[in-house]
């Protein structure tokens, strides 16, 4: 009699109060994400009797067709434009 009366108010106990849902108890973190900026591309070369300027460009291709410009880099450090052509993985060839 004691196991059907346990059982019984241990139903009651488990019915009451809520409609039978399973609401999780963990609190939800909210985190604060700065929007996204555009990368900018750029460089400068200076040698001892002529420099490039700052050139600077809104995407990688285009600063890569930009190393190869002889007259936007006023015919300066084309070793240097090169080489940086080569170890940047620029597509296509420097020439």
């Amino acid at each position: 009699m004691k196991i059907i009366v346990s059982i019984i108010a241990l139903l009651i106990f488990i019915s009451c109060g809520k409609d039978g849902t399973f609401i999780p108890t963990q609190q939800e973190t909210i985190y604060k994400v700065e929007p996204a900026t555009q990368e900018g591309y750029s460089y400068e070369f200076t040698k001892r009797d002529c420099t490039t300027g700052k050139q600077d460009f809104e995407t990688f291709v285009m600063a890569c067709n930009g190393l190869k410009d002889e007259s936007l880099n006023s015919e300066c450090a084309i070793e240097n434009r090169e080489e940086l052509f080569i170890t940047s993985q620029c597509p296509g060839s420097f020439s």
